[in-house]
């Protein structure tokens, strides 16, 4: 090939790039300096103690929380909140989902399951139970999920993935 020829196709392929670079440069926004101003963060103050309301002295017998207790339910189900009291009118709970895949007597089966269900990309873990006059069985799980639909699709796809018959089972959190 002859040199010249070289050099002019070699020239216009350094050109097209340059340009394809720096074109463009020329053509956009200039840079927003908007995100590198800095905000001041105000902490708020700490929440004081309120000195006002005296500091009740605890029950001195079981009588007096459960009368307490009593009365907290009769209160609640004056104003037409049903009857719940305890830690179970404090804190709310709500129901988790849990594919219950078997039961072993043997701790190294219920692994041996656990680690091919991990294998397959399920959230696989063992759950040991006490049970009087048998011991321990150990339970393999996976989950726990907040939607009952998506935990049965779940427990169907292992099940035709290991040809086996799980259950759901829910459990309630807290």
């Amino acid at each position: 090939m002859d040199p010249d020829l070289k050099q002019r196709i070699i020239g216009a392929v350094v050109i097209t790039a340059l340009a394809a670079i720096f074109i463009p440069m020329l053509f956009d926004d200039p840079v927003d300096d908007s995100g590198r101003t800095v905000s001041e963060l105000v902490i708020p103050p700490a929440p004081g103690i309120n000195q006002d309301s005296p500091v009740q002295p605890p029950p001195g017998s079981v009588d007096a929380v459960l009368s307490t207790a009593e009365d907290a339910a009769l209160k609640s189900a004056r104003q037409g909140l049903g009857t719940a009291t305890g830690a179970d009118a404090r804190q709310p709970s709500f129901v988790r989902w849990v594919i219950q895949i078997g039961s072993f007597s043997e701790r190294k089966n219920a692994d041996s399951l656990r680690d091919r269900l991990k294998e397959q990309g399920f959230k696989a873990f063992v759950d040991s139970v006490e049970i009087p006059g048998k011991g321990t069985l150990y339970r393999i799980r996976v989950g726990p999920e907040l939607d009952k639909p998506r935990a049965e699709a779940i427990r169907d796809k292992i099940d035709a993935l290991n040809q086996i018959h799980s259950i759901v089972v829910s459990e309630q959190a807290k």
